[in-house]
């Protein structure tokens, strides 16, 4: 095409060879196109959302932390990426078997790593989501993550719950026996005793500290039992993993910016050679041709 036009393009008006020029560069960028959409690998985006959800248990009734979406994900994100995890499910769906052969597998999992989102999306939601050159693959894959989670989210709050048990159980114990202390220091001394309001005030002063653990005691279990049974503060599925249709970059993308390129290289090309010829010969697309 371009050595069609540099052969015979000097026969033809100045507004033609300008035409001509943009159309065959325009033509080259659209060739380029589609062998670069041909040579690229497809890829597949399929992605779910998560919202938080608050416990079962009115706020009112039983007072409990909200479900801070940044902090779940900076907790759990590390967690669900990790090699292990990443290398159960390349092994569960056969991921990457030509990476796996020429690669080592920590370099394969840092190409999984790269291709799963989770983020923070808007003010309270999660978007999770995996591009991979299979479509039902990358559906798939994305169900596995967002199941685990979910699971894992249940888990870790589980786990903190019951470490607050724990914390609770060791404070019940320690007021439990001041209590007891101060009570067994009440009976021994006589009320003649000038310590007698003394060590009663600090009888029923613990009496009060140990009914007040042991309320936060009873409050702690319930919640640790609701977290068990995935009834506390939790992260939900709202929008299911997509089934993508369409890759992430179409063909006719691709195709249409090699065309917008080819066009454009065409009109400068155009334009500079028009600018090196003299003032005489120098002619711009449309301009009048001399009689």
């Amino acid at each position: 095409m371009l050595s069609f036009l540099r052969a015979h393009g000097g026969r033809l008006p100045v507004a033609h060879r300008w035409w001509l020029m943009t159309a065959g560069w325009g033509l080259t960028g659209l060739a380029a196109g589609w062998i670069v959409s041909y040579v690229l690998p497809v890829r597949y985006t399929s992605e779910a959302t998560l919202h938080p959800v608050p416990a079962t248990v009115s706020q009112d009734l039983l007072p409990h932390d909200a479900l801070d979406v940044q902090s779940l994900l900076d907790r759990e994100k590390p967690i669900v990426l990790s090699r292990n995890v990443l290398s159960t499910i390349v092994n569960n769906f056969d991921l990457y078997p030509r990476e796996r052969k020429r690669k080592p597998m920590e370099d394969v999992i840092e190409d999984f790593r790269k291709a799963v989102h989770m983020e923070r999306s808007g003010a309270d939601l999660v978007r999770v989501a995996f591009t991979y050159p299979d479509r039902l693959l990358a559906n798939k894959v994305t169900q596995d993550l967002v199941g685990r989670i979910i699971s894992e989210t249940i888990v870790q709050r589980s786990y903190m719950a019951g470490g607050t048990v724990q914390f609770f159980q060791d404070r019940v114990d320690i007021v439990g026996k001041s209590w007891l202390k101060a009570s067994a220091s009440v009976k021994a001394t006589p009320a003649s005793d000038s310590r007698y309001e003394l060590l009663m005030l600090e009888r029923d002063q613990k009496r009060k500290e140990y009914e007040s653990v042991a309320q936060k005691l009873g409050a702690a279990e319930t919640l640790r039992d609701l977290e068990q049974r995935g009834q506390g503060n939790r992260l939900e599925l709202l929008d299911a993993a997509t089934l993508p249709q369409e890759p992430d970059a179409g063909s006719s993308v691709i195709l249409l910016a090699g065309l917008g390129c080819g066009l454009a290289v065409g009109f400068l090309t155009a334009l500079r050679r028009s600018l090196r010829r003299t003032p005489a010969d120098f002619a711009a697309p449309g301009a009048a041709e001399p009689a």
